[in-house]
């Protein structure tokens, strides 16, 4: 997005390019709530790197979160790795996902800024997720996303992604839900 003195104003270009990115992210959600998991990893570049931090309970001037090759993480995936997961899921045999996991996203605050290379976004943006499964097992996440989204000739794919949920004790029995 351009910058300017005026915080709401606008190029016809920058709201079409929010529109679009805001509908990518959308139809993403939608996949992942009708378990299209095969679609879902087609929006992953190659070099994607999927990455959840442990959030920390700290001194209020330290950070939350470590990152890097020593950092714990939830995920610290890469493309293949996450077909695998859904490969696992596809089975029918995954104990996570046996019965099947009833889920709805909401994707929000979405704004966008230009990436340090044309072609790319740096997107941010809030989610909830709300996960049922068998007859007493709720789940809600809630948290931000920080992506890279890359113009391809196929159309946006996501380069990177890294999430940073609210809770810092993950309460829930297994995690085979996508952010």
């Amino acid at each position: 997005m351009t910058a300017t003195s005026d915080p709401l104003a606008g190029s016809l270009a920058d709201v079409l390019l929010h529109h679009e990115i805001s509908q990518f992210l959308y139809r993403e959600a939608k996949l992942l709530t009708e378990r299209k998991y095969d679609q879902w990893l087609s929006l992953m570049a190659e070099d994607l790197h999927y990455y959840m931090p442990i959030r920390k309970n700290l001194h209020p001037r330290l950070p939350e979160t470590t990152e890097g090759p020593l950092a714990l993480a939830l995920f610290d995936d890469d493309k293949a790795f996450l077909t695998q997961r859904v490969a696992k899921i596809a089975t029918g045999v995954s104990w996570s996902e046996d019965p099947l996991s009833r889920v709805t996203y909401v994707v929000s605050n979405v704004l966008v800024d230009p990436a340090e290379h044309a072609d790319e976004y740096e997107v941010y943006s809030a989610f909830v997720l709300q996960r049922n499964r068998l007859e007493d097992e709720a789940d809600t996440y809630t948290g931000v996303r920080y992506d890279l989204l890359r113009r391809t000739s196929e159309g946006l794919r996501i380069a990177r992604r890294h999430i940073r949920l609210d809770q810092s004790v993950i309460l829930t029995k297994n995690m085979s839900v996508f952010f």
